[in-house]
């Protein structure tokens, strides 16, 4: 880790942060769902795994229900279930692949002439997928979904827009993925949730392979708004006007009369 960094995480106190959150989400459904469970899309990385112990320890464990989706296969699915078993949190897994399969099987062949989805529309499917999962089973349970992603990703719009981007409360959106790392001890989360390599478990690489970046530079940059490499720099803010629009809340008209 570099000095610039280390020396901000240094300043602040996460363990201060972690309960200032527990306390938010408790607050949060005192006045959105107080007979509510947060149900939470389980992917075994560090981000389901910290919100997933906030609400645990905000709401109680009988108050979390935890989703397991894998795609077919899932490598590091124990890692998952792993989790849920550390925060003792009721759970179950949907096999999204049938769901992802008749999705992109229809739409091909409603569309026919040859048409075929695009590499990124497959790569995005499943996340989308998921989402209308964990929608289903919260709504079957008067839940209230949880939104895991972080401040790093929604910088540089590394996330899908109505999938991994949806959620009714959202614990992490404001903090990257560094101070994630800091704060998931505070958490009483073993390192194998909160250290784990970063990957969105869709292309076979790694976050920072696909941003071009590591989150160390990433996050060096947003919390210090220093980048000691320039070409860093600029894809960094290449990314950020580019998915700008995935950021925002969405555009709508107002008429004048």
């Amino acid at each position: 880790m570099n000095n610039y960094l280390q020396d901000y995480l240094q300043k602040r106190d996460y363990s201060k942060v972690a309960q200032d959150a527990v306390a938010w989400v408790r607050e949060w459904f005192d006045h959105n769902g107080p007979d509510s469970p947060a149900v939470i899309g389980i992917s075994g990385g560090k981000d389901s795994s910290i919100v997933a112990a906030i609400c645990a320890k905000a709401l109680g464990k009988d108050r979390v229900f935890g989703v397991l989706m894998p795609d077919g296969t899932q490598s590091d699915i124990e890692v998952s279930r792993r989790l849920v078993s550390h925060l003792g949190i009721p759970h179950a897994v949907v096999n999204i692949q049938a769901m992802t399969q008749a999705f992109h099987a229809t739409i091909e062949e409603s569309l026919g002439d040859g048409f075929s989805l695009s590499r990124q529309s497959t790569i995005n499917l499943p996340p989308r997928v998921r989402m209308t999962t964990l929608y289903a089973i919260s709504q079957s349970m008067n839940g209230r979904v949880s939104n895991n992603g972080n401040r790093s990703e929604r910088y540089a719009g590394y996330f899908t827009i109505h999938g991994d981007s949806a959620g009714d409360f959202a614990p992490l959106a404001n903090l990257t993925v560094s101070e994630l790392r800091v704060m998931g001890s505070y958490l009483d989360l073993p390192e194998e949730f909160v250290q784990k390599v970063p990957s969105d478990g869709l292309t076979g690489s790694s976050d920072e392979d696909n941003l071009g970046f590591t989150y160390e530079q990433l996050d060096t940059y947003l919390l210090t708004g220093i980048c000691e490499d320039e070409q860093v720099k600029t894809r960094i803010q290449q990314l950020y006007a580019r998915n700008k629009f995935k950021t925002s809340p969405m555009a709508m008209f107002v008429p004048e009369v």
